[in-house]
């Protein structure tokens, strides 16, 4: 849901409402969502209710927003990943790519381990849900693309089917963090029909 509420781009209300939602994420970190409230926000951003209201018209519109800053920095190196991989060496973009999946499972467990402690499932949800949407779209609209240009594309349904490979691999490697790197990349070269173009031990 959204307020409506119009900033001007780089314009002071940009910086307030980065200041809320940097607030909100901190006190999150610190003790959950649910124990947090408009007060709260207001007092850590340094601003009075009546101006958190001008840029969120509730509590749940500030969550979204949180989660969206948290998948930004995910999809942020994401992004990184895709500009500086090798066209072409299939082997090693994909050990980049279990690496940085693990160090950003890592990276953003404080965050979504609160939530989960804290009673908000379906927030943590929501997150899940967004940040798993948002890597299938990009890994669809690079890597797959430059994969496709060299080579058939060994699977059909390919949105869904990366979808479905970025959950798992989120839940298997939260739920077992000491599986390997090697065995997780089997199971992406299983799962995308790559036994032919990359080199397992």
């Amino acid at each position: 849901m959204s307020s409506g509420k119009i900033t001007t781009p780089g314009g002071k209300g940009d910086a307030r409402r980065a200041a809320i939602v940097r607030a909100t994420r901190d006190i999150c970190a610190e003790r959950g969502f649910s124990k947090v409230t408009i007060s709260d926000i207001a007092n850590r951003a340094h601003m009075t209710r009546s101006l958190f209201y001008h840029y969120f018209s509730d509590k749940d519109e500030v969550a979204d927003a949180v989660l969206d800053d948290v998948v930004d920095g995910i999809l942020t190196r994401m992004e990184q990943w895709d500009a500086s991989r090798k066209p072409g060496d299939i082997d090693g973009a994909l050990n980049d790519f279990v690496d940085l999946t693990r160090r950003l499972i890592v990276d953003e467990s404080p965050f979504s381990n609160r939530l989960v402690q804290d009673g908000n499932a379906a927030l943590y949800i929501r997150f899940l849900d967004r940040v798993t949407d948002r890597i299938a779209d990009l890994l669809q609209r690079t890597t797959v693309q430059d994969f496709e240009a060299r080579h058939d594309l060994p699977i059909v349904c390919v949105r869904e089917t990366f979808m479905l490979l970025v959950s798992g691999m989120i839940s298997l490697i939260r739920s077992h963090p000491d599986i390997s790197n090697a065995t997780v990349k089997k199971l992406i070269v299983q799962t995308l029909h790559l036994n032919d173009y990359v080199r397992l031990d």
